[in-house]
C-alpha cells in the first residue's frame, strides 16, 4: 500500500478501517486498526475507530468494544461523543441501561447527562426491558436539567407504551408533545393508532388519522396495515376493504399485513369467495403467503365449520414448501374434534409429529376433549398417556377433559385417581375440576361424595359456581329431597349466583314429579322474571305436570285471593281449564301467556308453532296473549301477523272477557296499547261486515 516509495498515511489507513468496518469485515478491519497502531503509535481518527466501534457493539462483541473504546479514550481527542453514544445504545438495546449510564458518569461526572441525545437512549433502555416508570422519570429529570424531550424522546415513550396498551398514557403524551409544538411524525402516528387497533376503539383510531392528514403527515403502508387489521378484528370488513383501496390509491404497496386480516376477516363472515380474491390479488403483487397467511385462512375456515377446505388450503401449503406451524395444526385438530372427525384428527397429529413439530398441551387436550364428547374413553385415555410419553406435562384442560370423560361413564375412582395425580405434577384442580367430580357424584345420587368433594372444594379456596350448586341440586332432586335442593337454590341467590335454565328445569320437574305444582310454577315464573329463557325440557315438564290428574287437583283447588303475581300462570290455567275443559290446550296458552307477559315474544312464538304441529289449534286467547307479547316489546304495529282476519262477536267476547284477566298482571301502558289495538281492529271487522252485509 505504498507509491513511489510513500507509506500510507494515518488519514488513509484509517479510512480503510472505516471502509471494512462498514462493509462487515471485522478481521480486515482490526488487522488495519493494529498496523496504524504499530506504524504510528496511536489509534486511527475517531471517526474512523468510531466506525470499527460500532461494527464490534452490532457483533455483540463487548469486551473487544470496551477495549478500543478504552484506547480512544486514553488518547488526546480519541473519543468523541458519538463514541460513548455507540457503546451506551448497544448495551441499552441489550436492556444494561445501568451499565450504560455508568460508561456516561465514568466520562462526565456522577449525575451528570451531557447531551438529550444520551437521555433518549436510556428512556428507550429502559422502556426497551419493561421498566416504563423508570423512563417516564428519566423524562421528567431531562427537563428539570434545562434538556426538552424531542420528537424522538416522545416518540420512543409512546412506541413501548403501546405494546403496553396504556391508552391514558399514550393520550396525555400525544397531547403534552403537540402542546410544546412538537409535530408528531409517521412512526408516533402510527404506534397510537395502531394501540387505538389493538384496544378495538378502530373508530378512534380513523379520527387520529384524519388529525395526520390534517397535519400534513403522510401516512405510510404501516399505518393502513394497523388500520386494516384493527378494523378487521372489530368485525368491519368493509371498511378495512376501504382503506385497502385508499393505500392503493395513494400508491403505497400492501403486503402480507395489508391481505391478512382481510382474508381472515372475510373467511370468518363466510364470504370464502372474497377472501379467496385477496389471496389471488396478495400472490398478484407479487407476495407470497407465508405461514401466517394460511394461517389466517385456515381459521377463518374452521370458524365457519368449512374443515374439508381447510385441508385443502394445508394441501396447498405443502405444495408451496411452507410448513404449518403449532396453531395451524391445532386449529385443525380443534375444527376436526368439532366435526366428530376424529380418525382425521389423529392422522393431523401424526404428520404434526412426522414434521418434528412439538405439539403442544392445547393440541392433546383438544384431542383428549375430542374423543370424550363423542364417548370414546379408550381413545382420550391413550391420547393422554401418549402425551406423557411425548414428555409434555399434562395441563389443567387435558386433566380437567380427562376427569370428565370418567365421570361421564361412572368412573368416580379413576376420576379422583387423575385428580390425585394432578396434584403431584403440580397441577392445581379448579373450580372446574371439582364441579366435574361433584356432578359426577350427584348423577349417581351419591350426595355424601358430592358433599365430600364441595367441603374440599371450599377448604381449598375455590369457590362453588353456578354449575356446582346445579350439580347438587340435581343430586338431591335425584334423590327426591327437593326440600335441601330449594335451600341450595337460596343458598346460591345468596351468594350472587344467577340460576341458568338447567337449573330452574331441574326443580321445576322435580317439583312436578312430587306434585308440588304451585312451588314448581312460581320457579317458572322467577325463571322468565330473571329473563331465563325456558327449553323444550322445560316446557315439557310444564305441559305434563300441569296435565297430570293430582297436578289439576291441587291447582283448581287454589283460591283465587290466594294467588300472588308468581303464581300467574296457575290462575290463568285454573281459568281456562273451567271455560273450555281441555286441559293441554289450556296449559299451552297459559304458558304462551305467561311467557308474552315477561318480554319473551320470540319464545312465545317458537313454542306456538311447535305446538301447531302436534296438532294445537290457536283460540282467541292465544292470539290475545301474542298481542300483548307484541305490545310488550314496543312491536305493536305488527299485529295483523297474528289476528285473524275476520273475528266472531262470540270470538270478541271471549277476548275481552281474558283481557279484563291480564290486564290485572301486565304494565298499565302495555294495557292501554293492547286496548288500542283491539279497538282498532274491532272496528275494521265492523266495516267488514258492513261491506259484505252491502254487497249481498
Amino acid at each position: 500500500m505504498s507509491l513511489a516509495g510513500a507509506a500510507p498515511t494515518r488519514a488513509c489507513l484509517g479510512a480503510l478501517v472505516a471502509a471494512y468496518a462498514d462493509g462487515g469485515m471485522l478481521g480486515k478491519a482490526t488487522e488495519m486498526c493494529e498496523r496504524v497502531k504499530e506504524q504510528y503509535g496511536s489509534l486511527p481518527e475517531v471517526t474512523h475507530c468510531n466506525t470499527l466501534l460500532k461494527l464490534l457493539v452490532e457483533k455483540r462483541l463487548w469486551d473487544d468494544a470496551h477495549k478500543l473504546y478504552d484506547e480512544m479514550l486514553a488518547e488526546e481527542s480519541g473519543a468523541d461523543n458519538y463514541s460513548t453514544f455507540v457503546l451506551v445504545r448497544g448495551l441499552c438495546l441489550e436492556g444494561r441501561v445501568e451499565e450504560g449510564l455508568k460508561l456516561i458518569e465514568a466520562r462526565w461526572g456522577v449525575g451528570c447527562i451531557p447531551h438529550v441525545v444520551f437521555y433518549n437512549v436510556l428512556i428507550d433502555g429502559y422502556c426497551r426491558r419493561g421498566d416504563m416508570g423508570r423512563g417516564l422519570l428519566l423524562l421528567g429529570e431531562m427537563e428539570t436539567k434545562g434538556f426538552l424531550p424531542t420528537v424522538v424522546t416522545y416518540g420512543s415513550l409512546i412506541n413501548w407504551l403501546r405494546r403496553k396498551g396504556d391508552l391514558e398514557k399514550i393520550g396525555s403524551l400525544f397531547l403534552e408533545m403537540k402542546k410544546r409544538g412538537l409535530s408528531p411524525n409517521v412512526q408516533i402516528y402510527n404506534s397510537v393508532i395502531d394501540a387505538l387497533c389493538k384496544s378495538r376503539s378502530a373508530t378512534q383510531a380513523m379520527a387520529i388519522l384524519k388529525h395526520m392528514f390534517a397535519s400534513g403527515c403522510k401516512p405510510d403502508i404501516i399505518t393502513f396495515n394497523a388500520l386494516i387489521s384493527g378494523l378487521c378484528h372489530e368485525g368491519h370488513v368493509q371498511k378495512a376493504e376501504h382503506f385497502l383501496r385508499e393505500a392503493i390509491r395513494r400508491e403505497l404497496n400492501p403486503n402480507q399485513f395489508s391481505y391478512t386480516p382481510l382474508i381472515h376477516g372475510f373467511c370468518m363472515r363466510g364470504q370464502l369467495t372474497a377472501a379467496s380474491d385477496f389471496l389471488v390479488e396478495m400472490m398478484g403483487r407479487g407476495h407470497a403467503p407465508d405461514v401466517v397467511t394460511f394461517g389466517a385462512l385456515i381459521h377463518g375456515l374452521v370458524v365457519v365449520g368449512k374443515v374439508t377446505d381447510a385441508l385443502v388450503v394445508r394441501e396447498k401449503m405443502a405444495e408451496r414448501q411452507v410448513l404449518p406451524d403449532v396453531n395451524i395444526y391445532n386449529v385443525l385438530i380443534s375444527g376436526l374434534c368439532k366435526k366428530h372427525m376424529l380418525s382425521a384428527a389423529k392422522n393431523i397429529l401424526e404428520e404434526m409429529l412426522e414434521q418434528n413439530i412439538q405439539a403442544n398441551e392445547f393440541v392433546y387436550a383438544t384431542l383428549i376433549d375430542g374423543f370424550i364428547r363423542s364417548e370414546n374413553l379408550g381413545d382420550a385415555k391413550k391420547i393422554f398417556e401418549f402425551m406423557e410419553q411425548k414428555g409434555v406435562r399434562p395441563d389443567i384442560v387435558s386433566c380437567n377433559a380427562m376427569i370428565k370423560g370418567y365421570c361421564q361413564f361412572g368412573m368416580m375412582s379413576e376420576a379422583i385417581q387423575c385428580m390425585s395425580n394432578m396434584r403431584k405434577v403440580g397441577c392445581i384442580p379448579d373450580e372446574f375440576t371439582y364441579t366435574t367430580v361433584i356432578s359426577g357424584y350427584a348423577k349417581q345420587g351419591n350426595i355424601i361424595g358430592a358433599l365430600r368433594w364441595l367441603c374440599d372444594m371450599i377448604k381449598r379456596k375455590c369457590k362453588p359456581n353456578i354449575v356446582t350448586y346445579s350439580s347438587l341440586i340435581n343430586g338431591y332432586c335425584k334423590i327426591g329431597d327437593t326440600d335441601t335442593a330449594e335451600g341450595l337454590f337460596a343458598d346460591m341467590l345468596a351468594e350472587g349466583l344467577f340460576p341458568n335454565v338447567i337449573t330452574y328445569t331441574t326443580l321445576i320437574g322435580s317439583l312436578f314429579k312430587k306434585d308440588n305444582v304451585l312451588r314448581a310454577c312460581s320457579y317458572f315464573e322467577s325463571m322468565l322474571l330473571n329473563n331465563c329463557s325456558p327449553n323444550d325440557v322445560t316446557l315439557h315438564y310444564l305441559v305434563n305436570g300441569l296435565t297430570s290428574g293430582s297436578a289439576i287437583n291441587n291447582s283448581i283447588s287454589c283460591n283465587t285471593y290466594e294467588v300472588h303475581d308468581k303464581d300467574v300462570l296457575l290462575v290463568v290455567f285454573k281459568k281456562l281449564v273451567s271455560d273450555i275443559g281441555d286441559l293441554r290446550n289450556s296449559a299451552y296458552n297459559a304458558i304462551i301467556f305467561s311467557l308474552c307477559r315477561h318480554n319473551m315474544l320470540g319464545e312465545a312464538l317458537d313454542f306456538k308453532n311447535r305446538m301447531a304441529k302436534k296438532g294445537y289449534v290457536a283460540n282467541p286467547v292465544t292470539f290475545l296473549s301474542l298481542l300483548y307479547g307484541f305490545c310488550s316489546v314496543g312491536k305493536s304495529v305488527n299485529w295483523k301477523s297474528i289476528l285473524p282476519n275476520e273475528v266472531q262477536r262470540d270470538e270478541f267476547k271471549i277476548i275481552f272477557r281474558y283481557k279484563t284477566l291480564f290486564d290485572q298482571y301486565v304494565a298499565e301502558s302495555v294495557c292501554y296499547e293492547v286496548s288500542s289495538v283491539l279497538q282498532q281492529y274491532h272496528e275494521e271487522s265492523l266495516q267488514q261486515v258492513e261491506q259484505k252485509f252491502a254487497n249481498s
